[in-house]
């Protein structure tokens, strides 16, 4: 019977593994085809792009740390069971309207740093190809889904 709670144990964990490794796999996937999508429509020289990919991607993880805590407070009022009071309600609005200024705030920091880096075109192209790479991706998962 021991045996049997720690081999059930061992596969619960492995499976958890495996899951996240997939998961990591896939956002390392996602990482990539981004990388390499906006690295061909900016068609960045090798010097633009040894300055731009680092403060790029230090960018979009101040910017996924925003989110994130957003979505947590988002998570908090999902269940329309909750009862909360009026006073959490209106701090956690408040907090969810900050995020989003936080992150506007963030986006026009990042602006002003990548037209340091970059001819202002190739920053406006920059703009351009993350929304054609997120509407790829929506295409993406629409067939995929239809599949």
């Amino acid at each position: 019977m021991k045996k049997l709670v720690i081999l059930s144990i061992l596969v619960y964990l492995f499976a958890l593994t495996a899951i996240g490794q997939k998961s990591r796999s896939d956002f390392n996937h996602f990482k990539s085809q981004k990388i390499a999508f906006i690295t061909e429509k900016l068609n960045l020289t090798p010097k633009e792009a040894q300055e731009f990919w680092p403060v790029y991607n230090q960018y979009e993880v101040e910017r996924m740390e925003i989110q994130k805590s957003r979505k947590e407070l988002e998570i908090k009022t999902r269940d329309e069971n909750v009862r909360l009071s009026d006073q959490e309600i209106i701090r956690i609005t408040r907090s969810i309207s900050e995020s989003f200024k936080k992150e506007a705030e963030l986006g026009a920091s990042y602006n002003e740093k990548y037209l340091k880096i970059l001819p202002p075109q190739k920053v406006l192209q920059l703009y351009r190809a993350e929304n054609q790479f997120r509407a790829h991706m929506f295409e993406q998962l629409r067939q995929r889904r239809s599949e």
